[in-house]
């Protein structure tokens, strides 16, 4: 038996990989130019998804048949649930033809760096529409993260024909990577929203969300026009070993994110996401001559300082504060050590109730045992 700790560390390193993967081979897709139809492409991602979501949810339930009732308790049992799966499954449809495009008129590095921007639509969201507030350190994460963004959008020193060109396909590509952003933070706040009342399996949940992506994205395959198709007859033309590993690999992740959340936690989640966007700055580097420059690496050092950021508590904050200071010699005000000697344990509980015992450096006194309880 799989323990825990290996399942979290091995579906870490897998969505660190999955996450970088995708990107570089979205992008590498495009610039072999094989004049693949993206909107097939997203449709046999859809299709995939769906004997995925099966095989993972007997896997969860032990067997097929207690797979196949509770698909029909919660799908065939619920219509009304069922049907509300159809917005948020237009929105993903919408969102993955929007990331091919982006992929296609964007950097590989800058694409990814930039489609972080969805932390920073959720939270507008979530607040407009969920009526959650957020905490005066996710919103100082959410300004890093635009600054940062803002940052890696170095332009091109090309000629004025050649700049033209360039400076259209870059607006294209934002515009594009900022649908994918928008589409899928409202279908994330719709789905919290709206299906509060009912929380199946997220393995049904996948395959109730494939029985609307799968004719949505077939019928976006109508409204483009495919010459290529025309002269040969082929729907799948052009799809080589590098557009079938882009599809498989977007296909899976939604499964790993769930596997990652599940065993890992949010926080090394936003680690894995981070290291992702290291290497797939790197990818870019080596596979598509991508120029690192300082203001790049400016950039993504306050994305991933805001991923960071945003997804701590203010218990996390203040402990990694206090061992940087440590780090450097300095340690907390007298004052504040002596609040914490005399402080009752019950106050000192309830102050610091997410402090991992691992992160105590220095010798524990009794009262400073009880909070890592």
């Amino acid at each position: 038996m799989v323990s825990n700790e290996v399942m979290a560390r091995a579906s870490l390193i897998i969505f660190t990989l999955q996450n970088a993967a995708f990107v570089l081979l979205m992008r590498l897709s495009k610039v072999m130019d094989t004049h693949y139809n993206s909107s097939v492409a997203v449709l046999v991602t859809e299709a995939l998804k769906l004997p995925l979501s099966l095989v993972l949810l007997i896997f969860e339930t032990g067997s097929p048949a207690t797979a196949a009732g509770l698909l029909y308790k919660d799908i065939v049992l619920q219509p009304m649930d069922t049907l509300k799966i159809s917005v948020p499954a237009l929105l993903y449809t919408v969102q993955n033809n929007a990331l091919f495009i982006a992929a296609e008129n964007l950097e590989a590095a800058v694409f990814q760096v930039t489609y972080q921007l969805k932390t920073l639509t959720t939270a507008v969201l979530v607040v407009l529409i969920l009526g959650r507030q957020q905490k005066p350190h996710q919103w100082f994460a959410l300004l890093l993260l635009t600054a940062g963004t803002v940052l890696v959008q170095e332009p091109k020193k090309e000629t004025a024909k050649a700049g033209a060109a360039d400076a259209a396909a870059f607006t294209l590509g934002i515009a594009a990577t900022l649908t994918a952003c928008v589409c899928s933070s409202v279908a994330s706040v719709y789905l919290e929203k709206i299906l509060t009342e009912s929380k199946p399996s997220i393995w049904v949940r996948n395959t109730q969300l494939c029985l609307f992506t799968i004719p949505i994205a077939w019928s976006g395959t109508l409204f483009v026009e495919d010459k290529y198709m025309k002269e040969d007859g082929n729907a799948l033309h052009g799809f080589n070993y590098v557009v079938w590993a882009a599809i498989f690999t977007n296909a899976v992740g939604g499964m790993i994110v769930a596997t990652v959340m599940k065993f890992a936690g949010n926080i090394l989640r936003n680690f894995a996401q981070a290291c992702a966007i290291i290497v797939g700055g790197l990818g870019s580097w080596l596979l598509f001559d991508f120029q690192i420059t300082m203001r790049f690496v400016g950039g993504v050092s306050l994305v991933i300082g805001s991923i960071f950021i945003y997804g701590s508590k203010v218990e996390q904050l203040e402990q990694w504060k206090a061992q940087l200071l440590g780090a450097f010699g300095k340690g907390p005000p007298a004052a504040y050590a002596m609040v914490a000697q005399e402080a009752p344990p019950q106050e000192l509980e309830e102050a610091t109730p997410c402090t991992p015992a691992s992160s105590v450096a220095e010798p524990q006194t009794p009262a400073s045992k009880k909070t890592d309880d």
